[in-house]
């Protein structure tokens, strides 16, 4: 009886942390005003604490489905609930909350707030029911679904510069990722009809009835992961987005570039199959991995370096699902959203104010201090491993330890850079290394326990986790390349220009009592100009 009681309060918090988002946006449109807004962000958070409630059911009862059955007890219609999805569905739930929850200032008075909130909660529900459906055909619904409802929020302002021009273009490029999934589960409904992705063993089978169309499956998925993910060709719409205000800014870098990921670990049992696609994707993503890091820091505004960082950060999240590190692809997916979500909502501060120097880093760390630093990371990463040996059993396991240290490492310069130290600081920072890689073993070894019973078996057509090492071994040796002054001459312009967004016309934008006349030579000059608008009508 107890068993029945959680299933029914989990089928419910599960249900509910999708249905929320949605009822939040009917209020913002038909509430009045600030009435409805203020609605719909306590719906946003109901949701979040309804997705975190499934989690405790999850953690207590496990695994459980809320789903309408058809003939046979086949699903037709549900959500699946294990490890992976709840956790998947409470981050785009407080995500979610949280945008919501800051447009309510930064919209304060404008007419298109009620028409973004009602888009944003869509889009939340939406991306919830993508990393919790049970059957094929509802994650495919909802993957349209969120891209068009993101359009619709990433066009609220047609006012601003580039914004109709990057809306455009989003719609075009969605409109091949999403014909490109349509047509893959076309293809698998013909050969396995509606998947049941609450059974491995129903995926597994799917994919062994699609026989020659294995690969072309794969293929498709790959171009709508590629798409959403912003990688590539098929990436050009993100950089012309940072026109858009900046809680449509956080809504997408923190939860819908994100859906790429998600589409890979929950359908890795028919991607993971075909060495073709993994490689192709894997490639596609490397090359806009090296491309966005060395453009970002070269890049002149703040919104324009976080869209490049993401599209970097992204490269190297589905590089990692195609070398099967299901769970460090999860991990940099959860801690990607959380940072980069944070990052836009203070990206007007970042903007320096009339007559402030900006913060240029003013020192350079030792040899001496970068051994002992880079000595430490490894030492830690080594003392991990011993204590918990069975991180080596995951690939990724591994990698996450290995980006760990190379991240500690690089934070050090950089640190070091800023504010600068003796020797024996650096050497207070490598011990606090030490002491930071045994945390960081229990936490992994945590959300491996937690996590990995859920992550799809790794399939035959994934490639080598050694492609990460090469592609961790071509960044560096870009980053070298690029540092020789006839190729920065050259090339750095060019990358520039490359992930710049087109053009935009002028504009004016009142604030005050007198208006003021802001023209933007160039997309790429408007977040600027937005971030330092914002921080004057602070």
């Amino acid at each position: 009886m107890q068993i029945v009681q959680w299933s029914v309060l989990g089928e419910l918090c599960l249900t509910g942390a999708a249905a929320a988002p949605l009822a939040g946006a009917a209020a913002s449109v038909v509430g009045r005003g600030e009435r409805g807004h203020r609605a719909a962000a306590r719906l946003g958070w109901i949701s979040a604490l309804l997705a975190g409630t499934a989690v405790v059911v999850v953690a207590l009862q496990g695994p459980f489905v809320a789903a309408v059955d058809g003939g046979h007890g086949q699903v037709v219609v549900g959500l699946w609930a294990n490890q992976l999805t709840v956790t998947l569905v409470l981050l785009v739930c407080v995500v979610g909350a949280v945008v919501q929850s800051f447009s309510l200032r930064y919209l304060e008075g404008d007419r298109t707030g009620r028409r973004f909130l009602a888009a944003a909660g869509v889009v939340v529900a939406a991306m919830a029911v993508v990393c919790a459906s049970a059957t094929a055909t509802v994650l495919v619904g909802a993957w349209v679904v969120a891209g068009a409802a993101f359009v619709v929020a990433l066009g609220c302002r047609p006012d601003l510069p580039g914004v109709r021009a990057a809306a455009r273009r989003t719609v075009r490029m969605f409109a091949v990722g999403d014909l490109a999934v349509v047509v893959a589960l076309a293809l698998v409904w013909l050969r396995a009809g509606n998947v049941d992705l609450a059974s491995p063993d129903a995926l597994r089978l799917a994919a062994a009835h699609l026989g020659g169309l294995a690969t072309p499956v794969a293929l498709l998925v790959a171009v709508a992961v590629l798409t959403r993910s912003a990688q590539g060709p098929l990436g050009r719409w993100l950089p012309g987005t940072v026109s858009a205000p900046t809680p449509t800014s956080a809504l997408l870098h923190a939860g819908v570039v994100n859906g790429g990921g998600v589409l890979l670990v929950r359908l890795g049992v028919l991607t993971g199959g075909s060495m073709l696609a993994m490689a192709a994707v894997f490639t596609v993503a490397a090359v806009t991995a090296a491309v966005a890091t060395q453009a970002m820091v070269r890049k002149a505004d703040v919104k324009g370096a976080l869209v490049l960082s993401t599209m970097g950060q992204m490269g190297f999240m589905v590089a990692e699902c195609t070398v099967g590190a299901y769970l460090a692809a999860v991990v940099h997916l959860i801690g990607h959203a959380l940072y980069k979500a944070t990052l836009f909502f203070g990206s007007g501060a970042q903007v320096p104010r009339t007559g402030e120097a900006p913060v240029v880093p003013s020192a350079v760390m030792p040899r001496a201090a970068r051994v002992a630093v880079s000595a430490a990371a490894a030492a830690a990463t080594v003392a991990v491993v011993a204590a918990f040996p069975q991180v080596l059993a995951d690939r990724g396991a591994v990698v996450l330890l290995v980006f760990a240290a190379g991240t500690a490492a690089s934070a050090s310069w950089s640190w070091w850079g800023r504010a600068p130290a003796s020797t024996r600081g650096a050497l207070v920072w490598a011990t606090a290394l030490l002491g930071a890689g045994a945390a960081y073993g229990l936490v992994l070894a945590g959300l491996g326990r937690w996590i990995g019973p859920s992550l799809p078996a790794v399939g035959v057509g994934v490639l080598s986790p050694w492609w990460l090492a090469a592609l961790a071994g071509s960044g560096l040796a870009t980053a070298a390349v690029t540092r020789l002054p006839s190729v920065h001459r050259r090339l750095v312009a060019v990358l520039v220009d490359a992930t710049s967004p087109r053009p935009a016309a002028a504009f004016v934008r009142a604030g005050g009592g007198a208006g003021r006349a802001v023209r933007a030579e160039g997309g790429a000059h408007a977040p600027a100009l937005e971030g330092a608008w914002e921080e004057s009508a602070a």
